[in-house]
């Protein structure tokens, strides 16, 4: 039987290739270089059977003249197999022409070639292996020999392709998650592309959370699980879908046509997240809000990309259940949102809050019933700001209740300042909000600021929209009937836009509706709205319950709704809103009766036809 040195013994070249390859990749053992040359093929031939690495010694043409024994185990193939033919029997298919055309350019100039190949097993299975493939070359440095050395590596690679997997899926849906898709976004972004090229939709669940606290977590994730195989079902092969966290799915569509197809693929989204999904056998409904934005040239970050598609969500999330394609300056009306954030944080503690007061007065003689206090917010760069952009954002940010103590306090002891002063004000009507209401101790608070500014219940009217009913009608019940019994008027602000608004005078303790000024607008042109503020006085008036008709501008809608029956009104007619000290100058004489209706700032005085009758 032929030893290993004996093997290599029988080819001069070989065994030179053998110490020259040894000492060339610096795998000296104790002193090779003077050992005797029997001896130095002794070693080298017995450390390159042993060693773990796969070792493939070829001529320059590349035909196999030596394999070690870890070569055969493995690839499968026998020495006796492999001798005098090429490796290219280890092919995969897995590498192109331009793959080879490296490693054989590298060669043949003296160069190492480091890469990892797919290569194939006698067997068909599929191995990666990390190789090294070095020229060996004569004295004239001619290439005479090529040692290529490789290490199986397959078990790494495939626990990265798993470390991957989870790194860059959902666990829960099976879907890509947010780290994939930006990465699927940046290679959007890094590749040559003409406008329109690619776009991104953000798709937001409408009322998921209410499914998570009615039917619990595994509920939701079954649903979510559902919403993921249907939106997968409904894009090209090409696009890519993911979630990128709770109940926020994105999807990437792909191709030139994207800026068109979007639009008709959101539209199919919202149609096929309408339809019912079936839930441990339940029927369940959702809807969603989805944003859309093509990604423009010049934009080189994906979270820019993203950041549009989810600025159009949320500006769609102001209706849900529809898209909104994002625009040039929806950037700008988020980052004003923010600003106007942090800056109304401060706006109490600086002082740049303040209320003014609007008169009602009877519309037949002008006596005075109360005044309306009214919530402003002087912005030092701004300037003032509607409370239709402000109040919103103290309810998000949780600060509507101090806000309101404060509005409450303001009033009260303004009330007390003009009573103190002899000024006839009977009563103030403060705007509070749902938020407010939902507070266990708002009553509290409430009869407390009363007691603190040394006012009576009754001089005090709360003021609610009348959609604010129907959030908790129950709960909503119990809070109006307990402030009521305390002798605290209430009052529907807006009435005759809500739901089911007659019925509201019928359930809850409401002693005055303000008929919506959209009505009064219409009056003298539109018939309609004359005869629902009709209905309105009519049953009010069987209840017991006071008439105040909103936005009055004109002589002809005070005519009107004298005509009507509805017994006050406030508005422009009669005075624009003012701070406290403009009030007192613009009653009568006689005190109690409003004697002039200002125009905007002093610009005249015009006389209420109605006088100053008491």
């Amino acid at each position: 039987m032929r030893t290993a040195a004996n093997r290599v013994r029988t080819d001069y070249g070989v065994r030179t290739c053998l110490i020259r390859a040894v000492i060339y990749r610096g795998k000296q053992m104790g002193d090779i270089e003077h050992m005797p040359s029997e001896e130095k093929v002794r070693v080298l031939a017995s450390a390159l059977e042993q060693i773990a690495d796969a070792v493939i010694i070829t001529d320059r043409q590349g035909v196999i003249g030596y394999v070690n024994e870890s070569f055969e185990s493995l690839t499968g193939y026998s020495r006796k197999e492999v001798i005098g033919k090429k490796p290219n029997m280890l092919k995969s298919g897995r590498h192109g022409t331009e793959f080879y055309k490296e490693l054989w350019g590298n060669v043949h100039a003296g160069k190492p070639f480091r890469a990892v190949f797919v290569n194939r097993k006698k067997d068909g299975k599929l191995y990666y292996e990390s190789k090294t493939i070095t020229p060996v070359k004569s004295r004239g440095h001619e290439v005479t020999h090529i040692v290529a050395t490789g290490r199986d590596i397959t078990e790494r690679v495939q626990m990265e392709r798993r470390l991957r997997k989870q790194a860059y899926t959902d666990s829960l849906t099976g879907l890509g998650n947010r780290s994939s898709f930006w990465e699927a976004v940046q290679r959007v972004l890094d590749c040559p592309r003409t406008s329109n090229a690619a776009a991104v939709l953000y798709v937001d669940l409408d009322g998921f959370k209410a499914v998570n606290d009615t039917f619990g977590h595994a509920w939701g994730d079954k649903l979510l699980i559902a919403v993921g195989e249907r939106l997968a079902s409904l894009v090209r092969r090409h696009d890519v879908v993911a979630r990128l966290g709770g109940d926020e799915f994105a999807i990437l569509a792909m191709g030139s046509d994207a800026g068109d197809y979007v639009e008709g693929l959101a539209e199919r989204l919202l149609e096929a997240l309408e339809a019912p999904f079936d839930v441990a056998g339940v029927d369940t409904y959702l809807s969603a809000s989805v944003g859309v934005a093509v990604i423009p040239e010049g934009v080189l970050e994906p979270e820019s990309v993203v950041r549009r598609a989810d600025i159009a969500m949320y500006r769609a999330k102001r209706s849900k259940a529809t898209y909104c394609v994002y625009e040039e300056g929806m950037q700008r009306a988020v980052a004003d949102a923010f600003n106007l954030k942090n800056d109304i944080r401060h706006a109490l503690d600086e002082q740049q809050l303040y209320l003014v007061y609007q008169p009602q007065v009877a519309a037949t003689t002008g006596e005075i019933r109360g005044v309306e206090a009214l919530l402003r917010w002087e912005h030092p760069k701004i300037g003032d700001i509607p409370p239709s952009k402000f109040i919103p954002v103290l309810e998000e940010l949780g600060l509507i209740h101090k806000v309101g103590r404060w509005v409450l306090k303001e009033a009260a002891a303004q009330l007390r300042a003009w009573q103190d002063e002899g000024i006839d004000v009977p009563r103030v009507a403060v705007n509070v909000s749902p938020v407010q209401l939902e507070r266990a101790a708002f009553t509290e608070e409430l009869l407390e600021t009363l007691a603190g500014a040394d006012v009576a219940p009754s001089s005090v009217e709360i003021e609610l929209v009348e959609t604010t009913l129907l959030a908790d009608i129950d709960a909503m019940g119990d809070r109006l009937f307990e402030i009521s019994e305390r002798g605290v008027s209430i009052a529907l602000d807006d009435f005759g836009t809500g739901f089911s608004a007659l019925n509201h005078l019928h359930r809850f303790p409401v002693n005055v509706v303000k008929i919506d000024r959209t009505f009064v607008a219409g009056l003298g042109s539109a018939r309609e709205d004359a005869r629902i503020i009709e209905a309105i006085v009519r049953v009010a008036g069987d209840l017991g319950v006071e008439t105040i008709g909103e936005g009055v501008e004109t002589q002809l809608q005070l005519d009107r709704l004298v005509e009507l029956g509805c017994k006050y009104i406030h508005g422009y007619l009669v005075a624009y809103p003012a701070k406290a000290e403009g009030i007192a100058g613009q009653i009568g004489d006689d005190r109690g009766v409003w004697k002039t209706v200002l125009e905007s700032e002093g610009r005249g005085v015009m006389q209420l036809r109605v006088g100053t009758e008491r």
